[in-house]
């Protein structure tokens, strides 16, 4: 689960949610006050028979009190059968539109749910992100995404600009390692008829394409300090100059960039400052295995196979999940067409990280035998609680906190796990 929803109106009582009030004037702002911190909540209201001063009453009242407990929820006003307002603030977004506030609901929802559905994962790490992407959707700035190559940055990005209050407007990408820097600055910024030799016509660049919509910079850390500069003032003034031009041109460009090295010295201190106001940590696939099955069958689902993974032969799990990818998802991808085209995968080859985690611990062991004293027994000991204690946090929450389920995940009765998550103080579904 990435949200929660609760609705407002009456045109919205018959619409599946976590709760519903009938009005904006019967909204039980303890109610919100005491929600969970752990899921994002929306709150989809049909604003269609408020005035615009009770909506901005309601709206200072309900800023405040989301400031004030730091609660995660934010608000959809629905303005059904009108245009008259498209308004964007921190915590909540003003849509408008000629369909009926129910209709406009169901749009918001399925672009949602569809957009998040392209992230495939169920993994404790992807589900944070998710949620993350959630309330990103009330975020109209720069947004860093920091991952490995191979990891699907560029899904991400515009999962996040397609979501966002620029869903509608249009998206460019631009990988900055992949092209020469004489160039990137060409691509980007365009340049005037006469510019230098063989400019023999005016170019868009990207930036100017982007205009009021969303441009992703893959890779931001190999762009050449200059361009970084230039890109530094966009940010400042939300204008640039075209290559031969002297004339700036305005623009409003909401930027997305992704790096793997967010501390190396290759990008400007002021430039990663300004973009990575919202940084969103994109997990490599070694550290969420469990979603490769899902992977796996949502590629053969889509080319048309029956197979799915827990039907391929056993030693081929082994080698799908014991595999540390390098390459991360884009390698994942080539093992599963070699599977398709051998009906056997013959690349993986490089060492379980599992077997390097096991050596470490083992150092470690050493280490805090000689510096703390302890016995190797308590050490394992410790090591064991972690893991359990983690690994049933991440089940629980992935599972909804269904005691039945993960008692026989982790093959115990459902009193032991029931008193186990209450001394971890993770909340519990009663009727599990």
């Amino acid at each position: 689960m990435f949200y929660r929803s609760i609705t407002v109106g009456e045109s919205m009582e018959s619409i599946s949610c976590e709760r519903h009030f009938q009005s904006l004037f019967d909204v039980d702002f303890d109610f919100l006050v005491n929600l969970g911190k752990e899921l994002p909540t929306i709150l989809f209201i049909d604003g269609g028979s408020y005035s615009k001063e009770i909506l901005n009453d309601w709206i200072f009242a309900f800023t405040n009190i989301i400031l004030i407990n730091n609660n995660p929820i934010r608000a959809f006003i629905i303005k059904g059968y009108s245009e008259e307002y498209h308004e964007f603030k921190g915590y909540y977004r003003i849509v408008g539109s000629y369909k009926s506030p129910r209709q406009i609901l169901q749009d918001l929802v399925e672009r949602i749910d569809k957009s998040l559905e392209k992230i495939i994962g169920e993994s404790d790490r992807v589900m944070q992100m998710k949620r993350m992407i959630v309330l990103s959707m009330f975020y109209d700035g720069s947004t860093m995404i920091l991952g490995e190559t191979g990891s699907g940055k560029n899904l991400l990005a515009e999962t996040l600009a397609r979501l966002s209050p620029r869903g509608d407007k249009p998206f460019y990408s631009i990988n900055c390692a992949a092209i020469p820097d004489n160039l990137l600055e060409s691509e980007l910024f365009g340049y005037k008829k006469g510019a230098f030799t063989g400019a023999t016509g005016e170019k868009i660049g990207l930036i100017e394409q982007a205009n009021n919509g969303t441009l992703f910079l893959d890779e931001i850390g190999d762009m050449p300090m200059n361009l970084q500069a230039k890109i530094l003032a966009i940010t400042e003034n939300r204008e640039f100059f075209k290559i031969g031009s002297t004339k700036p041109i305005k623009v409003d460009v909401r930027f997305i960039t992704a790096t793997n090295r967010y501390e190396d010295s290759a990008m400007r201190n002021d430039l990663r400052y300004r973009l990575s106001a919202v940084k969103i940590d994109l997990p490599p696939l070694r550290e969420r295995k469990t979603d490769i099955p899902l992977i796996f069958d949502r590629i053969l689902e889509e080319k048309g196979y029956l197979v799915r993974f827990e039907n391929i032969p056993r030693d081929l799990k082994e080698c799908f999940l014991s595999y540390d990818y390098p390459g991360n998802i884009r390698e994942l991808l080539n093992m599963i067409e070699e599977y398709l085209a051998l009906n056997d995968v013959v690349q993986a080859s490089v060492s379980s990280s599992k077997s390097k985690n096991i050596k470490t611990l083992a150092e470690e062991a050493l280490v805090a035998r000689i510096i703390r004293g302890i016995t190797y027994k308590d050490f394992l000991q410790d090591i064991y609680k972690g893991v359990f204690s983690e690994l049933l946090l991440q089940r629980s929450r992935i599972l909804g906190g269904d005691i039945n389920a993960l008692a026989t995940e982790f093959g115990l009765t459902s009193r032991r796990i029931r008193d186990l998550l209450s001394e971890l103080a993770e909340p519990v579904d009663e009727e599990g």
